[in-house]
């Protein structure tokens, strides 16, 4: 008999999905959904207390700061190449 290791391990937080939709786009959503869910650090008081509110929402816990940002993290790659220019 083969030994299984820990359910769930391979499909994460897709596992609600079951069989549905393919290993690919499982695996791909439970990478987002981590990300999403990891901790942030605030841009104005820099503490790692930011979290999602709604698509493209983020609060600041510690300074109660609201500001837009990516739907899935608070700093997206083309608003930092963005805000380079800028300065």
């Amino acid at each position: 008999m083969v030994r299984s290791g820990k359910k769930g391990r391979k499909t994460r937080s897709a596992g609600r999905f079951g069989p549905r939709y393919g290993r690919r786009v499982r695996k791909a959503v439970a990478s987002i959904e981590e990300l999403m869910r990891s901790s942030h650090e605030c841009p104005q008081c820099r503490t790692t207390s930011v979290s999602r509110v709604g698509t493209g929402i983020w609060y600041c816990s510690k300074c109660k700061t609201t500001f837009a940002g990516g739907t899935y993290v608070p700093q997206t790659s083309m608003g930092k190449s963005f805000h380079k220019e800028e300065e």
